[in-house]
């Protein structure tokens, strides 16, 4: 469950960016998600996750029932309980419901997304700073005391 919390959350920004590419080039957010989801099915299984799988299956099966990508989407955030997922599939629906402007409130969620993951890469950078002190110090005593002991051992 936490990984698949961390591969939504990793994916999210660059899944944002696709979105508001194409929708920048004059596609409405329902065929934009189309084309992302069935590009995501597209990729070597190495590549996927399980964000990329989701996608990929509700648009699947949006294509068997007929119903809305954007209501798949926001049954899957639901689902996932991961609120950057929720959020933004609360972006999509208020689009479609009401006609926001849904560019702007995307863009600002996706630069929100970005400086999140920066923030996680730096925090897994300190740790494995701090996880490597310990050994660094071992090494360092170790090192002393070889080079150390053949003087102690001439006094």
């Amino acid at each position: 469950m936490e990984r698949n919390r961390e591969d939504i959350i990793m994916t999210m920004p660059g899944f944002i960016n696709q979105l508001l590419l194409l929708m920048n080039s004059g596609i409405t957010a329902q065929e934009a998600f189309m084309r992302i989801g069935e590009s995501y099915g597209r990729l070597p299984e190495e590549r996927q996750n399980y964000f990329t799988r989701e996608i990929s299956g509700i648009i699947q099966a949006s294509q068997r029932n007929g119903e809305s990508v954007i209501l798949g989407f926001y049954r899957f955030s639901r689902f996932s309980a991961v609120k950057e997922l929720t959020r933004t599939a609360n972006i999509l629906m208020e689009n479609r419901d009401r006609g926001t402007d849904l560019w702007e409130k995307l863009a600002e969620q996706g630069e929100g997304l970005w400086v999140s993951r920066k923030n996680t890469a730096l925090e897994k950078i300190r740790l494995a700073e701090s996880k490597m002190s310990f050994p660094l110090a071992i090494m360092l005593m170790a090192l002393i005391i070889i080079t150390a002991a053949p003087a102690m051992m001439q006094i």
